[in-house]
C-alpha cells in the first residue's frame, strides 16, 4: 500500500515540460549539514526516505533533496537491444521515454573534490511523450563516500553501492552516517535498491517475471570527454557529438571467480536534453523500490 494510492501515472511531456519550465541562471551550491536533517526533534531526513519508498508520484510539491540536492536532468530514451533471460523492460527490443537526474552525494560538485555520483532513472514504458503511464524508478551510485575521478563519465555507476572511505568522508562523518543509518532503518539496506520495478514493467499484473540482481551504467567511451568542472555543466548534452550522450546498460546475476561481477551489456541510454533547474532538484521524485523478502 502506498501512501499516494490514486497514483495512475503520468505522460513524459508533463514531466519532462515541468523538469525544463524553471533552469537556473546559476548554479546553486546546496549544502549538506547535521542539522539539514533535524528540524527540532523529527528526523525529517527519516520522514524523506519512508516517502520515497512509499509515493510513487513523479512530480512532486517543492521540496528539498537532503542527500543528493545538487543535480541536473537529463531526457532521451531507454533501449535494450541484447537477448538475456529477463522480463519487461530488460527484454530484447525494449524501448521506452527515459527522465534522468545524474547529482553528488553531500556538497561538492566540482573537480578536485570527494564526489559521490548518483544516477536516477525514471522509465516511461512508451515512445509516446502523450501517453499516461506508470513508471519504474532505478538508482545506481558509484561510491557513496565519492572518489576524486575527475569526470562523471568516467565512473561505473551501480545498484549495490559501495560506501567508500575517505578523510572527506571522516570530516563529514555525522552526516553520511546519519544518511546510511536512516536508510538502513527505512528498509533495511541503504546500499542495494532491487530491479524488479524494470523486470515487472509493462507485464500482465501476477505475469512471471526475472530479474537482474545488479546493473551498472557508465558512459559510452565514443562520447568522449567535457573538461567542465562542475558535473552538472560537464553533463549538458551540448558539449558530446550530435548533442547525445550515452550511458551502455550492464547487467549480472553472478560473480566471476576473480569476484567481480559477471555484467553483460544488453543496451544504452541516449540523452539528448539536460537542464540544471529548480524543478529537477526539487521537484522530479523517484520511487525507491522496497526490498522483496526472499
Amino acid at each position: 500500500m502506498t501512501m499516494n494510492s490514486s497514483y495512475e501515472g503520468s505522460t513524459f511531456k508533463e514531466v519532462r515540460d515541468q523538469v525544463f519550465s524553471d533552469p537556473y541562471s546559476v548554479l546553486p551550491q546546496q549544502k549538506v549539514t547535521f542539522r539539514s536533517f533535524f528540524r527540532g526533534l523529527t528526523n525529517v531526513l527519516m520522514k524523506a526516505a519512508v516517502r520515497t519508498l512509499d509515493d510513487p508520484t513523479d512530480i512532486v510539491p517543492y521540496f528539498q533533496k537532503l542527500v543528493h540536492p545538487n543535480g541536473v536532468a537529463l531526457a532521451g530514451t531507454w533501449n535494450i537491444t541484447e537477448k538475456s533471460p529477463y522480463s519487461g523492460y530488460f527484454s530484447q527490443g525494449s524501448k521506452g521515454l527515459i527522465m534522468v537526474r545524474c547529482s553528488t552525494a553531500l556538497s561538492h560538485t566540482t573537480r578536485g573534490h570527494y564526489r559521490g555520483f548518483g544516477f536516477a532513472g525514471k522509465i516511461f514504458p512508451t515512445t509516446d511523450p502523450t501517453k499516461r503511464v506508470k513508471t519504474a524508478d532505478f538508482f545506481a551510485i558509484d561510491v557513496f563516500a565519492g572518489t576524486k575521478t575527475p569526470h562523471f563519465t568516467d565512473v561505473e555507476l551501480t545498484n549495490d553501492t559501495p560506501t567508500g572511505f575517505n578523510i572527506d568522508a571522516l570530516l563529514n562523518i555525522a552526516n553520511g552516517l546519519v544518511a546510511v543509518l536512516t536508510f538502513r532503518r527505512a528498509d533495511g539496506n541503504n546500499n542495494f535498491r532491487p530491479l524488479y520495478p524494470i523486470s515487472e514493467l509493462g507485464m500482465p499484473a501476477g505475469a512471471p517475471s526475472v530479474t537482474p540482481k545488479w546493473i551498472m551504467v557508465r558512459a559510452s567511451p565514443e562520447c568522449g570527454k567535457s573538461e567542465k568542472p562542475d558535473f552538472r555543466d560537464e553533463l549538458l548534452v551540448g558539449n558530446y557529438p550530435n548533442r547525445t550522450l550515452r550511458f551502455e546498460i550492464w547487467v549480472a546475476d553472478s560473480k566471476l571467480p576473480s569476484g567481480k561481477r559477471d555484467v553483460k551489456k544488453i543496451g544504452y541510454i541516449d540523452l539528448t536534453e539536460s537542464v540544471a533547474s529548480e524543478s529537477g532538484d526539487h521537484r522530479l521524485s523517484f520511487h525507491h523500490p522496497r526490498l522483496r523478502k526472499a
